[in-house]
């Protein structure tokens, strides 16, 4: 094993129930050639407290105001000074052999830029749940941006990862501030735009399942928002065109039925895009029906509810749901809510794609 020094950015809030058993994870490492350091996200209890006992020369705090998890993510980044960086939410674990088995990967392959590993669910009291990839696709390995760009149940969560430090600096990669859930998966898509990932079997992380959680905590109109900007932002990166146009119709779904829903601005604005209009004239015409069939069923607005059956039937005039639709919505609204309220009937059944849940 290298002795290449490993930046470890642990953000904390407000972290005093579970921030020891954190550190002392890092203190146990098999690896000892690490830097911790530890944001203290302006936190109002003891967290400061308690990290400040352990006097270790590798473990620095910064502290700042409350700013948010990304903003916390990114002054570790301008902390940094090693090879590679791994992430350990305050709340978490590393079992011993985490960045032992994670570096010497990395090290002993020099074509993957980025490895992730398996590890648990535990819950408040740290017992062990399911494992980790009982709730992801794959795993995959190499260029994996369409699988991340698809839905973030590939790596997660960001803890299970360790990447190389200079492409980061080198391509001014950050945590965007704007988005609450799911800034790691926004970053991690755009480091897996140009940089392959291996991947390791062994379970090497602990993710604590409790009711602090920020994807508990987090209201459902925020929770859209932020998903809608990951979506955007996936779509604007420059690979997104390679995708194949299953996966590019399923981010769209993911974007204009299910984040976007209450947000008919935003809806509008986005199929105005060329990406959308880069989609098989079929997909299109079906996106444009399930929107207007969720704002009919919502009580959306007329007027774009009737365009966009409009440009459904334009686009694919044999599609029988968009066609009764268009002629039953003006003669009753009500009649329509009540068929689009059957399963399967009218909307497709779609499996949820963001899988932040956790």
């Amino acid at each position: 094993m290298s002795n290449a020094l490993v930046s470890i950015m642990m953000p904390a809030y407000n972290a005093e129930n579970y921030i020891s058993p954190a550190i002392e994870s890092v203190l146990a490492q098999s690896c000892p050639y690490w830097e911790l350091i530890i944001v203290n996200d302006g936190s109002t209890d003891r967290t400061v407290e308690i990290a400040g006992s352990y006097k270790d020369p590798r473990i620095y705090i910064v502290n700042q105001s409350n700013q948010g998890e990304s903003v916390a993510r990114n002054t570790a980044l301008e902390h940094s000074r090693g090879e590679f960086v791994a992430f350990l939410d305050a709340d978490d674990l590393f079992q011993p052999d985490h960045l032992k088995v994670t570096v010497n990967f990395l090290n002993s392959h020099s074509g993957f830029d980025a490895v992730y590993t398996d590890g648990f669910y535990i819950d408040g009291e740290g017992k062990q749940l399911s494992p980790l990839s009982a709730r992801r696709r794959g795993p995959f390995e190499g260029w994996i941006y369409e699988e991340v760009v698809r839905a973030s149940d590939v790596i997660g969560p960001p803890g299970c990862i360790l990447l190389r430090i200079k492409p980061v600096f080198d391509e001014a990669l950050r945590f965007d501030p704007v988005i609450i859930i799911g800034p790691d998966w926004d970053f991690v898509l755009r480091y897996s735009e140009n940089h392959p990932f291996g991947y390791i079997r062994d379970r090497t992380y602990l993710y604590r399942v409790h009711q602090r959680n920020i994807t508990k905590t987090t209201a459902g109109s925020k929770r859209a928002i932020s998903l809608a900007t990951c979506r955007t932002k996936a779509i604007k990166t420059q690979k997104f065109g390679s995708c194949s146009a299953e996966v590019r119709y399923k981010v769209f779904y993911d974007l204009l039925i299910s984040h976007l829903s209450e947000m008919p601005d935003r809806q509008a604005a986005a199929i105005g895009w060329q990406e959308f209009q880069n989609l098989p004239q079929e997909m299109r015409a079906r996106l444009l029906r399930l929107m207007a069939g969720k704002a009919i069923f919502t009580g959306g607005d007329e007027f774009l509810i009737q365009s966009w059956l409009r440009s459904s039937l334009k686009l694919n005039r044999s599609d029988w749901r968009a066609l009764l639709l268009r002629a039953a919505y003006p003669i009753s609204p009500a009649f329509c809510r009540k068929i689009l309220s059957v399963k399967g009937s009218f909307v497709e059944e779609e499996a949820p794609l963001s899988a932040l849940d956790g």
